[in-house]
């Protein structure tokens, strides 16, 4: 959905433009590094016990989950809490 009238995204756009790549990637890592704090927030509200490695498996299931088939889905999920597991000692 798009409410934003048309002559404002202009000049967003503009804004943006005007601005050197360095500080375009800048804006667009923030603006990742916010969105995925959302969703961790959103995840740890319903589970607030969740470890971080679990944390991790369900940022990516919400990002991903309908990039992959549910099979493939699933495996890199395995994949991902073996490698955990593996990386913490357990």
């Amino acid at each position: 959905m798009i409410d934003t009238p048309e002559e404002i995204l202009q000049k967003q756009r503009e804004i943006l433009l005007a601005k050197t790549a360095t500080e375009r990637f800048t804006i667009g890592m923030e603006t990742i590094r916010f969105g995925r704090q959302i969703i961790e927030d959103s995840i740890r509200q319903k589970h607030p016990d969740i470890s971080e490695s679990e944390l991790k498996v369900a940022v990516f299931r919400r990002c991903y989950e309908n990039s992959f088939p549910p099979e493939e889905l699933d495996l890199i999920l395995r994949s991902m809490r073996r490698y955990y597991s593996i990386k913490s000692g357990k």
